[in-house]
């Protein structure tokens, strides 16, 4: 930790570097970024039922463990059922550390598939500051153009970052109104 200076660099670290520290060695490295990467797995699961989604608060605290201090940018798609409760949550791009290129239909690939009447789409920027980009409000109003057209609804577009002083670690387009104008 002294090195590294808090969680969020010790968790970005590789095992190799972690390896290299004096008293941790392969085995503890390799333990280490195990323990990461099942907290960050532990804090996706849906419950069985469903999680329902009534806000954008709900989005966040879904993906915030998987995606809040990730080094790069990834765009992930929540299906929703008819109560708004979660039925899945797709992986649909990766990028670099400040740009992920999406491709609209894959962002409605596995809502086509599993019928779900209605989407959320969540990003992050691995800056933290969950700022949208003028790309990220193109983005959510050609998926909401897309979305009428296939008659699923894109209920909103989450910004994912980190939580700094009186910020929180998200933002929502949709109540910013930025890309769903009618």
């Amino acid at each position: 930790m002294s090195k590294f200076g808090d969680l969020i660099r010790l968790q970005r670290a590789s095992a190799q570097e972690l390896a290299h520290e004096p008293g941790v060695g392969d085995a503890k490295a390799a333990t280490i970024v195990a323990a990461f990467e099942l907290g960050k797995r532990f804090m996706t699961l849906v419950p069985e039922d469903g999680m329902q989604v009534s806000g954008p608060q709900d989005v966040y605290r879904l993906l915030q463990g998987s995606m809040s201090f990730e080094d790069q940018e990834s765009v992930r798609v929540l299906l929703l059922n008819t109560r708004n409760r979660v039925e899945g949550v797709i992986t649909t791009s990766l990028g670099g550390v400040n740009s992920s290129s999406v491709r609209i239909a894959e962002l409605f690939k596995e809502a086509i598939r599993r019928q779900a009447p209605a989407i959320v789409l969540a990003h992050n920027h691995p800056s933290g500051d969950p700022t949208p980009s003028a790309d990220d409000v193109a983005v959510t109003r050609k998926a909401v153009e897309a979305g009428k057209l296939l008659d699923i609804e894109v209920l909103d577009h989450i910004v994912i970052g980190q939580p700094r002083g009186d910020r929180p670690g998200w933002v929502s387009l949709r109540e910013r109104g930025l890309g769903f104008e009618s």
